[in-house]
């Protein structure tokens, strides 16, 4: 029964440790302009239905950079528009910029996108996963993530204590 209880602690440790270094990578790719430039990968959560049914609220887009000039029609790139960070899909390349749609929108998007303006293009989508990295940013991460933590050092020692209390009374 002790060892069963211990698997399923160390199951869940590992599944904690690794969520945790998930979080921090994508923490790191997300919000280092320094990191992009050097590996030349992001990560960014969609937020809206713009891009359904091929990208939905709450998955995640790896964003590769890309030279603008190696950006075609149909390509989905991730982009600076309107204070905004947006992923649409290229419908056009013109002399000035690209004219973009969300593939769940009605109409193209209303200015041409500038070549500045390009973040990257979409590498992949993993869906959902953006929902746990948006967690991350939330005001109460932190200390939820500290009491998981001192909840389950806590759960060791107790634990450990348990161990020893039984081998000393079979000892006996």
């Amino acid at each position: 029964m002790i060892n069963k209880k211990k698997k399923i602690m160390n199951i869940i440790s590992y599944i904690f440790l690794a969520l945790i270094i998930l979080v921090l990578v994508n923490n790191i790719l997300t919000k280092s302009d320094k990191i992009f430039k050097t590996i030349g990968f992001r990560t960014y959560t969609i937020l809206t239905g713009s891009m359904s049914p091929e990208i939905e609220p709450g998955d995640l887009v790896v964003i590769k950079h890309e030279n603008p000039e190696k950006l075609n029609v149909n390509d989905i790139i991730t982009f600076n528009y309107d204070n905004k960070i947006v992923t649409h899909r290229i419908i056009e390349k013109e002399e000035a910029g690209f004219i973009t749609k969300g593939d769940n929108n009605n109409v193209e998007d209303s200015e041409v996108i500038k070549s500045k303006d390009v973040i990257g293009k979409v590498l992949t989508v993993i869906p959902k996963l953006g929902y746990l990295f948006s967690f991350t940013s939330h005001p109460l991460f932190v200390p939820i993530l500290l009491v998981i933590i001192a909840l389950s050092i806590l759960w060791d020692v107790f634990s450990k204590k348990e161990d020893n209390i039984k081998e000393k009374n079979k000892n006996i």
